[in-house]
């Protein structure tokens, strides 16, 4: 990690969920010299298709390939809930790596697993900062929290941004997970491994690239008034 603490870590509770939504944003980062880092609640390992040290596997291989680093917590896939114990080890990596800015899943991502990682991650930004919590580390809150769409988000993001020059690297990472996004006949079909589901993630990175007269971009959630340090670390991807 930088000395300093990251800039942006994204949250997901699967590997290949900040691929999904966000992957064309930690690129980004990284292009930009910015620290960026993905951490995993799961290896994903009650997923129908690969094992958890494939995944694992395909994990670092995407985050390798994005340029940023890449945290996997192990909690037991579709078993952890939004317990102390969780909450604790999140929060004993947002004070080891000291993020201004926080990415989530959709509060209301279809997911059940999407829906506790966004709680228990929104939970851990604040009490992190509580020097008195009964947590390893320093106090640390990250300056903003946002989130992603989801796969049909309800509304229009709140803040765009331009992923153009880094889309056929993200992709590139979001195809490293051959186990759980290829179409392959011979294992169990699932939505995300039929092509539509590929087809979708470039559709959408399209129309919110058509709202700023660019080819591709990705779109991020967040309470209004939006914080100085969310609008800060967009303009820096600029």
């Amino acid at each position: 990690m930088a000395d300093g603490g990251l800039d942006l870590l994204v949250i997901g509770a699967h590997p290949d969920d900040a691929e999904v939504h966000a992957g064309g944003l930690l690129a980004l980062a990284a292009k930009r010299g910015l620290a960026a880092c993905i951490l995993d609640l799961t290896s994903g390992d009650l997923g129908t298709r690969g094992t958890p040290e494939t995944r694992r596997k395909e994990a670092m291989r995407a985050a390798e390939l994005l340029g940023v680093e890449r945290i996997i917590l192990d909690f037991p896939d579709a078993r952890f809930d939004d317990s102390e114990r969780y909450r604790l080890a999140i929060m004993d990596v947002l004070r080891s790596t000291r993020p201004q800015v926080i990415v989530l899943p959709h509060p209301e991502d279809h997911h059940p697993d999407h829906r506790r990682t966004f709680h228990l991650g929104r939970e851990a930004a604040y009490y992190a900062g509580l020097r008195n919590y009964p947590c390893e580390g320093q106090p640390w809150r990250p300056r903003a929290v946002a989130w992603v769409g989801g796969v049909n988000p309800p509304t229009p993001p709140d803040l765009v941004v331009d992923v153009s020059e880094v889309w056929e690297q993200r992709m590139a990472a979001f195809d490293a997970f051959g186990s759980q996004f290829s179409h392959d006949p011979s294992a169990p079909p699932t939505r995300i491994a039929d092509p539509s589901f590929r087809g979708g993630i470039v559709g959408r990175a399209m129309h919110w690239g058509s709202l700023i007269l660019a080819s591709h971009a990705e779109g991020l959630w967040c309470e209004k008034p939006v914080t100085p340090a969310l609008l800060e670390l967009v303009g820096r991807l600029a």
